[in-house]
């Protein structure tokens, strides 16, 4: 039974078609073209579709009937951000089918949504070949058509479809274009590169049936002045042509990128320091979630279950070994499921603090490590780390400065390939004991370790005095570092 309440088509919550289609309309500063595209879409919308109007900072906002969902940046952030904002509120509500449409244009008929659904082809997009008028731009050419598909030697933005695998195997749209220009194109080129699509640029035949564009008849004024559009075409084009030409097809990251700050208390187990079960007190990190700033805080905890000032516990597994190994592998898994971090800080939760925000100052690609005042010559190091791989690390490293495994900065990536790098060294170790290759007793602390993960990463890891403070100095040094590690 179709339910339709004000002209809505409605199903019920556990339908299998419920939320399978989404549609999300991005808009900046056209109110008018906006109302008058939503009530296109109300005429036509297909049962159980979930909507969503992206107002990329307009003045005054956007409003939206109750039938939309309102997604506002408060102030402009350009197309391609607005675009992943469309994506992540549609991915994020398990739809299938991803509609992303520009407030100039709507369908036009019912039903307008099946061809694109039922076809084979993961990513299409309405297109039209020339301006519907007597000016023509003779930019783009019909590669091929059949029954049911028609490819083009490139695209327009006003309609784009993709099925979520596409999306979930290359990405949204990369950020290095800016505001915008060219980023659906390099998207539909790296989607066709990495084998999902016959064409890169293709649609339905017959869409001109479905779907209406203002921008097609010129009969809507550009959202992008003309000067903003020219210097960002002459930004983007060689980037996206560069790109085409090599075949790319790196991942981008559509999601809101935010920074985290990650700390552990792991209480099930004995902390090999201290010879005792630490108890899972929260105040053990009340300075430390204090003092966080600019990201998000998280607790990765066995048994405590809530924390202070705003940081988030996350419920980890109790694992039978070392509690400092058992974070980097708690760690590793966090951020295998949080693809939405940009920057990454994992450290020590009841003797650090953060002094200042280091987002800005972080650079891709470089790893930023603890430091003490000592080298690997250190007696506590050499009476606490026992086998091979560790004495030989030492002594060759005996001069070089003691890293610490209190702080460890990065990007997502990196942060990962370091903590995977620790529990593989720990593995690898632990299997050559049970193989009878290493005679020495297991070493419950990751000291050692870290400083050999830190020396494989090279000339790309940054440490002392603007990453911490003099260990054990309470605070020396502090008027230049991010963080004082007492």
């Amino acid at each position: 039974m179709d339910v339709i309440v004000d002209g809505v088509p409605y199903v019920r919550a556990d339908s299998v078609s419920h939320n399978k289609i989404g549609i999300a309309i991005t808009t900046h500063n056209r109110p008018q073209v906006l109302a008058n595209s939503l009530e296109q879409h109300r005429k036509h919308l297909p049962t159980g579709a979930v909507v969503f109007v992206i107002d990329d900072g307009s003045n005054p906002p956007a409003k939206v009937p109750d039938w939309c969902k309102l997604i506002r940046h408060d102030k402009s952030l350009g197309i391609v951000a607005s675009k992943n904002a469309s994506l992540e509120c549609l991915m994020d509500s398990g739809c299938e089918h991803l509609f992303l449409w520009d407030d100039d244009a709507y369908a036009i008929a019912d039903n307008w949504h099946l061809p694109y659904i039922e076809s084979p082809e993961p990513h299409l997009a309405y297109q039209f070949l020339d301006l519907a008028g007597p000016r023509k731009l003779r930019d783009i050419a019909v590669l091929y058509q059949d029954e049911q598909h028609i490819a083009y030697t490139g695209q327009r933005g006003v309609m784009l479809y993709y099925h979520r695998s596409a999306i979930e195997r290359v990405g949204g749209f990369d950020l290095i274009y800016g505001r915008g220009m060219y980023e659906h194109g390099d998207l539909a080129m790296r989607i066709h590169n990495a084998g999902l699509t016959t064409w890169a640029f293709a649609d339905v035949v017959g869409s001109e049936k479905l779907i209406h564009s203002l921008d097609e008849h010129e009969a809507v004024n550009r959202s992008v002045s003309r000067d903003d559009r020219e210097e960002l075409v002459k930004r983007n084009a060689g980037i996206h042509n560069s790109r085409r030409d090599s075949g790319y097809t790196g991942y981008a990251e559509y999601r809101r990128q935010r920074d985290v700050v990650i700390t552990s208390l792991l209480t099930s187990q004995p902390d090999p320091q201290r010879g005792t079960k630490m108890e899972p007190d929260p105040s053990l990190l009340e300075k430390w979630a204090k003092s966080i700033r600019g990201a998000d805080r998280v607790v990765l905890a066995d048994e405590l279950k809530q924390a202070t000032h705003g940081a988030e516990v996350v419920t980890v597994p109790d694992v039978e070994m070392s509690v400092y190994f058992q974070r980097w592998l708690h760690i590793y898994r966090y951020l295998r499921e949080h693809p939405e971090y940009r920057f990454v800080w994992c450290t020590d939760g009841t003797d650090v603090e953060m002094l200042r925000e280091p987002w800005q100052d972080m650079q891709p690609g470089v790893i930023y490590v603890g430091s003490e005042a000592k080298t690997y010559a250190d007696e506590w190091m050499r009476k606490s780390h026992h086998g091979t791989a560790y004495s030989e690390f030492m002594e060759a490293n005996r001069h070089s400065t003691l890293l610490n495994a209190g702080l460890l900065g990065g990007s997502r990536a990196d942060v990962m390939e370091f903590a995977h790098r620790v529990i593989r060294l720990y593995f690898s170790i632990e299997s050559n004991r049970f193989w009878g290759k290493e005679a020495a007793p297991a070493t419950p602390f990751d000291m050692c370790a870290f400083g050999i993960v830190a020396h494989s990463f090279g000339d790309r890891v940054v440490h002392g005095p603007v990453v911490n403070t003099v260990f054990k100095t309470s605070g020396f040094g502090k008027e230049c570092a991010w963080w004082m590690h007492k």
